[in-house]
């Protein structure tokens, strides 16, 4: 690891940090999703309120920068975007799974004091 410039944990906190990234990079874990569906999702399981259309657009489009999700627009009107995840993105599909795991288990209610 020696050749390592940045500790990899930082790396992924500067990757997926933020309030929805990791969220609707679960999201899109089942498919396809268009703009308002991943908007509705954050909604269940959340933080709360709704996410703003400006944050939302924010957050894709930093995955999508990152490369992580992949935006793609339809020739139709009303217009349709549909956001699905990239092969780099689907690569997170299994340290997600993990710390969906671990959750699961309820240690972050009783770390977080909402037990």
């Amino acid at each position: 690891m020696s050749h390592i410039r940045l500790c990899p944990a930082i790396a992924f906190n500067q990757i997926l940090g933020g309030r929805y990234k990791l969220h609707i990079l679960c999201v899109l874990f089942d498919g396809p999703h268009r703009y308002g569906q991943i908007g509705r999702s954050l909604l269940h399981g959340g933080l709360g309120g709704p996410i703003t259309p400006r944050i939302l657009s924010r957050e894709l489009r930093q995955l999508e920068e990152r490369r992580l999700v992949d935006r793609k627009a339809y020739p139709v009107v009303p217009r349709k975007v549909e956001y699905s995840l990239t092969g780099r993105g689907r690569a997170l599909v299994p340290i997600l799974a993990e710390i969906i795991r671990w959750g699961a288990s309820g240690a972050h209610e009783e770390i977080l004091g909402i037990a």
